[in-house]
């Protein structure tokens, strides 16, 4: 019997830092992504945060400008 590895293509990788694969802003986004119909999407616990795997680089951009935007809100709050 031989084994065979399914190899997939991906955009890339973001890990946010802080924020664990079960926090709620997290389940958020990945209601929206699906009900858009995005690109796959995997996520896991990384060493800093969750990291998410995507397929689609629009995706990959489109989280990674919306984690800029709730950084930047928690800088303004906490100065």
């Amino acid at each position: 019997m031989v084994k065979r590895r399914k190899e997939e293509e991906f955009a890339g990788v973001l890990e946010f830092e802080g924020l664990g694969k079960d926090a709620p802003e997290l389940a958020s986004w990945m209601a929206e992504h699906k009900e858009r119909n995005g690109g796959k999407v995997r996520v896991a616990q990384g060493a800093s945060g969750a990291r998410v795997i995507f397929s689609n680089a629009a995706d990959m951009d489109r989280w990674k400008a919306r984690w800029e935007r709730m950084m930047s809100g928690k800088r303004t709050i906490a100065a």
